[in-house]
């Protein structure tokens, strides 16, 4: 579902309430988006329990920033994945631009001997790894910043969730500012 980034005088959206209520906690989202962008959420789900939510911004048809909220699952639950730098640059890369991949495939093999393009999340020996700030209602959180080419993800553990930002390198600096929303609860009759 695509949302508008002007919020004012806007009621809340059913649906979205609805996804923040199924998510059980805080999902954080771009503090100040660009006026003109307009969101798609993402909703990832593993035996019906929702537990991570991508929040893509896009200008026309390119998504600019993704803005990624996951939670643990219960220990019930045996699948899980978390969060990993290269994943969430590959999973950017493919899906930023309207007319496809913009990452390079390499033909080298893998040590299961098939090519490397035939791994969607695997990414050329080139990421560059160090620390950046996330900047959580307006409180800095270090966490670990991970740059392929003109590209970058920062992601930080915060309480019981992680938090990532993907964007092109010139957007990031504003990207890493987010806001926590949650659920508006309605009093009881």
């Amino acid at each position: 579902m695509f949302h508008s980034s002007d919020r004012s005088g806007r009621p809340a959206d059913r649906t979205w309430q609805e996804t923040l209520r199924r998510f059980g906690g805080p999902v954080v989202e771009l503090a100040s988006p660009e006026p003109g962008w307009r969101r798609l959420d993402g909703l990832r789900s593993v035996d019906d329990h929702l537990h991570r939510i991508d929040l893509g911004y896009h200008e026309q048809r390119t998504m600019v920033v993704q803005v990624t909220t996951q939670r643990r699952l219960p220990e019930h639950v045996r699948v899980f994945g978390a969060l990993e730098p290269d994943g969430l640059l590959a999973d950017f890369l493919d899906n930023c631009s309207p007319d496809g991949p913009i990452r390079p495939l390499d033909a080298r093999p893998d040590r299961m001997g098939r090519p490397h393009s035939e791994d969607p999340f695997w990414l050329p020996d080139v990421v560059a790894a160090g620390t950046g700030p996330l900047v959580l209602d307006g409180t800095a959180i270090e966490g670990r910043r991970f740059t392929y080419g003109g590209h970058v993800v920062t992601l930080a553990v915060i309480g019981e969730r992680t938090v990532a930002v993907t964007s092109a390198a010139d957007l990031h600096a504003q990207a890493v500012h987010l806001i926590t929303v949650r659920a508006v609860t309605t009093p009881a009759s």
